[in-house]
């Protein structure tokens, strides 16, 4: 497997109880990371940190999927007859918080030494997870050429069409086609890992992506609307405190309603197919115990 070594990871200061005022400063160690374990848009982007010396994420030259017309405002004054030509490459060098060097935190744990805090959460990270990580914070329609001052690197064109979306910026493209789940990570984030309502394309280090295709055919999708009375009814819910309890779990599904029946006494509208794949996915439903035949449960 191609491989390349990188260095992703900052120097890292530890106090330890002998010696509160002084601090002892680790250096991060390079990583070795296979490229075919990386997505193309992070692969491209390891490829290019490959590119400086010591294999570090210094500035990167990035290029944008896009007409100068469409991106410059008043393009006219400065791109005169040039409005179809795509924008110049520009330098990316403003990256997340490189992770802490790993060191520095075991030898912490081992001699009840504190450590900076500073990026902790990421510091058992993979280099592989950080750099997928990294590779979807920019735009769809912006890519990894190359570092500054190099030639394109191999896999540029294939991380310019590798077009996927995360639980963090799909509801930014949700809210852009103006698709209520776009305004409710939350409900977004419940349907997408805990009921089939939007089954994921593909998973990345654990992480559910989208093609922006398939959250297309869910904004184009037809929508059933129930009533408070026709979820109660779905939901299992009867007498006279049916709507009310109904309520009170739509309400910790955050389901928003999407609008009321007519009349003047016209309820709340939800998403049917939403509260379905909630519903399927509670704790608990569904039958438990042996074989049932004849309408009785038996031995298996």
């Amino acid at each position: 497997m191609p491989t390349v070594t990188l260095l992703l990871r900052r120097s890292t200061s530890v106090r330890f109880p002998s010696s509160p005022d002084q601090r002892y400063t680790y250096s991060p160690d390079p990583e070795v990371v296979e490229l075919d374990e990386l997505t193309p848009r992070a692969r491209a982007l390891a490829e290019a940190f490959a590119q400086h010396p010591q294999g570090r994420p210094l500035d990167v030259v990035m290029e944008q999927d896009a007409r100068i017309r469409d991106v410059v405002p008043n393009w006219e004054t400065f791109y005169p007859g040039r409005g179809d030509e795509r924008p110049p490459r520009k330098v990316f060098g403003n990256w997340s918080l490189l992770r802490p060097a790993e060191r520095a935190h075991d030898v912490a744990e081992a001699s009840a030494g504190t450590v900076s805090e500073l990026g902790a959460s990421k510091v058992r990270w993979t280099a592989v997870q950080w750099l997928e990580c990294e590779a979807r914070t920019w735009p769809l329609d912006w890519y990894v050429v190359s570092a500054v001052g190099h030639e394109p690197v191999p896999s540029w064109e294939a991380g310019a069409a590798d077009r996927y979306l995360t639980p963090h910026t799909a509801p930014d493209y949700l809210r852009a086609a103006k698709h209520p789940l776009g305004g409710n990570g939350g409900l977004f984030q419940k349907l997408a890992h805990t009921t089939g309502y939007l089954p994921a394309d593909r998973v990345v280090c654990g992480v559910h992506q989208w093609r922006p295709e398939t959250l297309d055919a869910l904004i184009a999708r037809p929508v059933t609307l129930w009533t408070v009375s026709e979820a109660a009814a779905h939901l299992g819910y009867a007498g006279s405190s049916a709507a009310g309890t109904t309520r009170k779990q739509l309400h910790r599904w955050q389901l928003t309603a999407r609008g009321r029946a007519p009349g003047r006494g016209g309820e709340s509208l939800y998403d049917a197919d939403q509260i379905k794949a909630l519903h399927a996915a509670r704790k608990g439903s569904g039958r438990r115990g042996a074989a049932r035949e004849g309408g009785k449960f038996t031995k298996s």
